[in-house]
């Protein structure tokens, strides 16, 4: 008898669990992160700007992907050797960037445009200035977008002792 009760008793509480058991085996839904738009393609490099010109190397590398190239060749580590060598040889940059085109996918972005970079060293005064055509293929990582890769060229009579983002100096 007292078996009974107690089975009854043991019954009568899981019953009602059960549904929120079974509820909890059910696996979460995965969410397809949204397509990048032009828009925010276009706010990234925007802020991207900013910080280049700020010329804070750590605030600067968070726009760059742990995994991203560098004309076709450099990796990360590289990436942002070179940066931090302009930053540090500079006393101002400015950046113009003219956007081309934009072009979203669903987990990426490609721009193509036209930059223009003017240099002021330090210690002299002189002002060096860098154009040519860029593209930067941007991705989505843990919900922000980040540089992939990013591929430049310069144009022909532009100072071949460095390229618009590092001063190769000394």
């Amino acid at each position: 008898m007292r078996f009974r009760k107690i089975a009854s008793i043991c019954f009568v509480v899981l019953i009602p669990m059960l549904p929120l058991s079974l509820r909890a085996q059910v696996p979460p839904s995965f969410e397809t992160p949204p397509a990048i738009t032009e828009a925010e393609a276009r706010r990234f490099l925007d802020e991207y700007i900013a910080q280049y010109m700020r010329m804070d190397i750590n605030a600067f590398m968070v726009f760059f992907s742990k995994e991203a190239i560098e004309n076709r060749m450099l990796p990360y580590a590289d990436i942002r050797e070179l940066y931090r060598r302009t930053f540090d040889n500079s006393d101002s940059l400015l950046y113009h960037l003219e956007i081309y085109s934009v072009q979203t996918y669903r987990k990426s972005s490609t721009v193509l445009g036209r930059y223009e970079v003017i240099q002021s060293l330090k210690g002299g005064g002189t002002r060096k200035v860098f154009r040519g055509n860029i593209q930067w293929d941007l991705t989505r990582e843990d919900g922000s977008l980040k540089i992939r890769e990013i591929n430049y060229g310069r144009d022909r009579g532009d100072d071949r002792s460095s390229h618009p983002h590092s001063a190769r100096i000394g």
